[in-house]
């Protein structure tokens, strides 16, 4: 396919990956990765995907400001410097065919994840009276969960599923989950991003794509936030959850 139409899919994909973020809680990177091999080849879709989450996830944490406390995400932040480059090591080292597969096998591990901690504790439940608010994370257990994301993320450009188990144990308010959530992937994006331009790994393509991408993905988000006023996130999310599903087993037996 010619320039222009890869970067309209791309534009696409990104879209539909804001979209299904902001109006059902999937996040954007595993839906981007779900999509995005299906148009350019899955080395490069880590990279694109892994460079435009800097802006689309700094938007995500401004908007949860107020919520965020340093102490909470600093065991984090410190387990993913550690362990970061050990999974961007990997992602280099791996052959195309089995980084297609850990790639699917990392999806379906992070929709089932999703599926059990949404399952376990909404929003509502950390709302409740009644329940107290822990006054700062764990150091060792949050600097394992911070280190085993930095690991996936620099492995599989997927940071999020231990960090949301952690969080979801700690008894926060929503605002307080949140910002912990985006504001440590924020951190590990802009650092994985610094450790790709170090490796030489991010190519004017990757930068272009990543250019189309990242607007795009905004759009989508402001799109979805409006559009989840009008309709069932529930019936969403199962055919969000469905599709990504059967790209995962597309991955791992393709």
């Amino acid at each position: 396919m010619d320039d222009t139409t890869t970067m309209i899919l791309i534009a696409t994909v990104a879209a539909i990956a804001g979209f299904a973020h902001s109006a059902i809680g999937f996040g954007f990177g595993i839906v981007s990765l779900s999509l995005l091999p299906l148009i350019v080849d899955v080395r490069q879709s880590h990279i694109v995907v892994s460079t435009a989450s800097v802006p689309v996830i700094l938007m995500a944490a401004w908007s949860f400001r107020r919520g965020l406390n340093w102490r909470d995400i600093r065991p984090a932040v410190i387990g993913a410097i550690v362990f970061l480059p050990v999974g961007l090591v990997l992602f280099e080292m791996m052959p195309m065919g089995w980084l297609v597969r850990v790639t699917g096998l990392a999806i379906l591990l992070m929709v089932l994840m999703n599926y059990r901690n949404r399952h376990r504790k909404t929003d509502s439940d950390t709302d409740r009276p009644g329940i107290v608010p822990a006054e700062a994370a764990t150091t060792w257990p949050c600097f394992i969960a911070g280190g085993l994301g930095g690991f996936l993320a620099g492995a599989v450009s997927i940071a999020g599923p231990p960090m949301a188990a952690f969080g979801l144990k700690q008894g926060w308010p929503a605002e307080r989950f949140k910002a912990f959530m985006n504001f440590y992937l924020l951190v590990v994006a802009m650092y994985k991003v610094g450790g790709m331009v170090v490796r030489n790994l991010i190519d004017r393509e990757a930068l272009t794509q990543a250019c189309w991408l990242a607007p795009a993905a905004v759009i989508g988000i402001v799109v979805g936030a409006k559009a989840s006023r009008h309709f069932s996130s529930r019936w969403t999310e199962a055919l969000v959850t469905t599709s990504l599903l059967a790209i995962a087993v597309y991955f791992i037996v393709g």
